[in-house]
Formats: C-alpha cells, sequence, structure tokens
C-alpha cells in the first residue's frame, strides 16, 4: 500500500465516525481551522516569520473521567521566510513553503473545568513544496523527505460545549531534509521544522449526545 493509498483509508475512516448512528456514544466528531507560524532550523533564520493555515476533521473518544483519546487529519501550511527590510539596507529575501496532510494522535487530559493540555505524536505527508530567495525559485536545494514525524502539545481553553480554542507548539522529531551540504554534525542530522498554532475546534457529536439524552429522556 502506497502513501496515497493510506491517506485515502485515513479519510475513509474518519468518514465512518462522522455518520450518524456508528459509535454514537464513544465518538465525537470535529472540525478544526485556524493559523500558524513556523520556522525551520539550520537556515540561518530565526523567529516564526512564516504564516499559514491549518484545517481539518477527527474523533475523540473518552478514556476515562478525565482523559480523552484523539485522532485527526490535517492540511497544515508549513515553512520559513525572511522578508525583505523596507529601508533598503538588506536585499536579501528567502520563501520556503511545505504543505502537509498532518496525522496527529494525541491525549487531552482535563485539568480543570475550562483548562486541558493535549500531547501527541504526528506523522505528516508532504504534497507540495516551494523554494525562492530574491533571485527566483531554488530548484537544485536538497530535497524534502515525503514523510515528516512531530510531536505536539497544546493548552486547550473550552468556552462551551461545543467551542475550544487551542494553543499549540509542533516540533519535528526526525529531520524534514539534509543541510545543504549533505553533511551531519553529531545528532544534528539535517534541518528540522518547528510551529506555533492558533486554532478554533468544534466538535459536533456534543450537541448530537444532547438531543439523544434529551429523546432517551422523553420515553
Amino acid at each position: 500500500m502506497n502513501s496515497i493509498d493510506s491517506i485515502k483509508m485515513t479519510v475513509a475512516l474518519i468518514c465512518i465516525c462522522f455518520t450518524p448512528g456508528v459509535h454514537a456514544q464513544q465518538f465525537r466528531a470535529e472540525m478544526t481551522a485556524g493559523i500558524v507560524g513556523s520556522q525551520v532550523s539550520g537556515d540561518q533564520l530565526g523567529g516564526f516569520n512564516k504564516a499559514g493555515l491549518l484545517a481539518g476533521i477527527g474523533v475523540r473518544t473518552n478514556l476515562s473521567e478525565k482523559t480523552e483519546a484523539g485522532f485527526r487529519m490535517l492540511y497544515l501550511q508549513k515553512g520559513s521566510r525572511k522578508p525583505l527590510k523596507n529601508d533598503g539596507t538588506d536585499s536579501a529575501f528567502y520563501l520556503l513553503r511545505l504543505n502537509y496532510i498532518e496525522l496527529p494522535f494525541t491525549i487531552r487530559y482535563h485539568a480543570t473545568k475550562n483548562f486541558s493540555l493535549e500531547a501527541g505524536p504526528s506523522l505528516g505527508y508532504l504534497i507540495k513544496s516551494y523554494e525562492e530567495d530574491e533571485n527566483g525559485e531554488l530548484n537544485f536545494r536538497q530535497p524534502f523527505y515525503d514523510w515528516d514525524f512531530n510531536f505536539n502539545i497544546s493548552l486547550v481553553y473550552q468556552l462551551n460545549k461545543n467551542f475550544d480554542f487551542m494553543f499549540g507548539y509542533w516540533q519535528s522529531i526526525l529531520p524534514i531534509r539534509e543541510h545543504s551540504s549533505g553533511a551531519v554534525y553529531r545528532l544534528n542530522r539535517g534541518q528540522f521544522s518547528s510551529m506555533i498554532s492558533f486554532s478554533v475546534l468544534y466538535t459536533i457529536r456534543k450537541s448530537l449526545e444532547k438531543e439523544q439524552e434529551s429523546g432517551t429522556s422523553l420515553k
């Protein structure tokens, strides 16, 4: 099974979980969207200057009274950016766009009524990359690896039964490509990506469960 077939199977599994009546009591479907800021180590730039989008769907289920497990499929825009200075003192420019299909698995711990902590690993598949500087597109750099393995952690604030606000940090565990020289520096085996995210999570199953509970009480 190739990578595209694996992603198609994942989409099918999530769609099954969205179907009314399937695991209605166990799973809650969700949708999320937000913005991200990202950077890449080893490119001689600092700061989360590359803005991008985050969007996707997922499912979540209770493990205990205070913990939940979740799985999502996300579209993520990552990369790196150095903008031109408006004062004319620096003509250097750099832009890297990396578009991923991201598959995070997370465990959520409810610390208080409104605040939770969510963390877990994530597997990403690179669907498109683009790199340029002040002279135009760069076509002869080291290629990016197809797969990206990350760890992410998020602080979650529950606004109400359906909406959560999330602030997250994502860090690649394996390099996304080799250094431009191809050299390896001890544990530094290539370039790594890191990202901060601000997103809104809408949980669908909570509203459906409420309707089911109301219907049960009327019987």
